[in-house]
């Protein structure tokens, strides 16, 4: 199968998903715990204009309990953001507004691809604004261009933050909200917003990145890349799920 075709496999199932998640409504996407962080429905690969294309399609699987400990945990949220070098100020606002494990898949077999070298661009999509309502919750507020931010375990545990943008689009009835950003790897990924006076709000930078990785053979060679996207690397403390410890 030539590029070409699989991009339009790759997009057919994500049309598929999209149908389908916007048939089942607010209760396929809103999660019944309010504990619950809803998950990410899938992710498209984008043509990359700062490194290599793929056409492949992300699936989500569920988040360790250790994960999603963390990510329920604000103080430990606004932990991973300092470390990284942003300000969190008293009166602003961190919501995750999904989560999951992320996997890469060649849309022609269900099997596991790995991102190239370089890494390459992806679109999450995150819900829609249906004639029930948001199918998400989280996504109040949200506008298009917005500024959003990416928390994304890596395989050595560490944390890195990547802004990323908000693409809200209308057609007839119906908006649909999703994210996109630059990455090198998949793994669990967070998406949150930062509000203040009930508008999305981004972050200042005070320039002092206290959690960096370690070199080690298990993540040599990780590097910072691309310029339209910021990534930045952050190793923040782990707590005990159970003890915040």
């Amino acid at each position: 199968m030539g590029m070409k075709n699989l991009k339009k496999a790759a997009a057919f199932i994500a049309a598929t998903v999209l149908c389908m998640s916007m048939s089942m409504g607010v209760l396929a996407s809103s999660p019944t715990d309010p504990d619950q962080i809803p998950g990410i429905s899938y992710g498209m690969s984008l043509d990359n204009e700062d490194g290599p294309s793929i056409s492949a399609v992300a699936v989500s699987k569920d988040l360790s309990e250790e994960v999603e400990a963390i990510l329920q945990d604000k103080s430990q949220i606004k932990d991973i953001l300092i470390n990284a070098g942003y300000e969190v100020k008293d009166d602003q606002d961190i919501t995750v507004i999904a989560a999951s494990d992320m996997e890469l898949i060649d849309p022609r077999n269900g099997e596991k691809v790995e991102i190239p070298e370089g890494g390459t661009d992806f679109e999450f999509y995150l819900g829609a604004d249906l004639w029930s309502g948001l199918s998400n919750p989280n996504l109040e507020g949200i506008k298009n261009n917005d500024t959003l931010y990416i928390l994304h375990q890596k395989a050595d545990g560490t944390w890195e933050v990547l802004e990323a943008t908000a693409v809200v689009e209308t057609s007839g009835d119906v908006t649909t909200y999703k994210v996109k950003a630059h990455f090198d790897s998949f793994s669990p990924v967070a998406i949150i917003k930062v509000m203040s006076n009930g508008k999305i709000t981004v972050l200042d930078k005070n320039g002092n990145e206290t959690g960096t990785i370690t070199t080690t053979e298990a993540n040599k060679g990780d590097k910072v890349k691309g310029e339209s996207v910021k990534v930045v690397k952050t190793t923040a403390e782990k707590k005990s799920p159970k003890t915040g410890n």
